[in-house]
């Protein structure tokens, strides 16, 4: 409740001050959470934060596609981190977009990698080579090397490639369709979202058509909307929140990677023993 209250605060000068240059609406009926509006033309205090709000929350919460959690990580950190890109998507949502244009590159170049290298070499009873959703899971950690049926470490695409042609694990068979079984991302919490960004368009829309006014508040979150909508169509083919890696054995008949080789034991180990240390990457 603390952090509602801060919110509502906060909001509240921002919409105080967008209204007063606005006209066809008393700004004093508009700001009087009590006032019982006897048109549709005017709004409360309240109405505007809660519709802003909900829109802002929708847009980011379902935009957001976080990695699938490292063995150290645990349910906290996973939210945290979440709340973390929320809060990121709200204030700076060009930094998300980067973000996922970035992934989203990535994993086609990966896809391709893997298709060009191993294709070949797959059952002929598997379904398909590798698609983009695949390149998605292997960059966000979805491939966790086992040793002596140990988890050693998440392996990285460069990482991934090399040990397959290496012939250190085998090739992973996993289906594009059993990879979105993993997924979180349902077909009813993206209709929510949506159904709820087009409701706050069309009202925004009517109100412009009816000379009606709009706070500056209500402008700033269909800016975020937008921008978020963006990471959202680069992140369509990410699985969402992903929890469980899928298991890539290290062969008998070769040895170990030695300790310290692998990409992501080596980053751990580092944080591990000098956390203030940021020249060693």
């Amino acid at each position: 409740m603390t952090l509602l209250r801060c919110a509502v605060l906060l909001f509240i000068p921002f919409v105080c001050a967008s209204l007063p240059g606005l006209n066809d609406t008393s700004v004093i009926h508009t700001l009087d959470v009590s006032y019982d509006p006897s048109s549709n033309n005017t709004r409360t205090l309240w109405d505007i934060i809660l519709s802003c709000g909900l829109t802002l929350f929708a847009s980011t919460w379902t935009a957001v596609h976080t990695n699938i959690p490292g063995m150290d990580e645990g349910r906290v950190d996973t939210t945290s981190r979440r709340l973390f890109l929320m809060v990121v998507a709200l204030v700076a949502p060009e930094l998300i977009i980067t973000w996922a244009t970035r992934q989203y590159f990535s994993a086609h170049a990966a896809t391709k990698e893997f298709n060009d290298a191993f294709g070949p070499r797959l059952p002929q009873d598997h379904d398909d080579t590798w698609t983009v959703t695949h390149g998605f899971f292997v960059w966000m950690g979805g491939f966790m090397l086992y040793v002596d049926g140990k988890p050693r470490a998440t392996l990285t695409p460069e990482e991934l490639l090399r040990f397959i042609g290496d012939g250190s694990v085998d090739i992973p068979i996993i289906s594009e369709a059993e990879i979105e079984d993993r997924s979180k991302g349902d077909g009813l919490s993206k209709g929510i979202a949506l159904l709820q960004l087009v409701w706050f368009v069309i009202q925004l829309v009517a109100r412009y058509l009816q000379n009606l006014p709009i706070t500056l508040l209500e402008i700033d979150t269909l800016a975020v909307a937008a921008l978020t909508c963006i990471a959202y169509s680069l992140w369509w083919r990410k699985p969402k929140d992903v929890r469980c890696p899928h298991a890539l054995h290290w062969k008998d008949k070769t040895p170990p990677p030695p300790a310290r080789r692998l990409t992501y034991e080596y980053v751990v180990n580092i944080l591990a023993r000098h956390p203030s240390d940021s020249s060693a990457f």
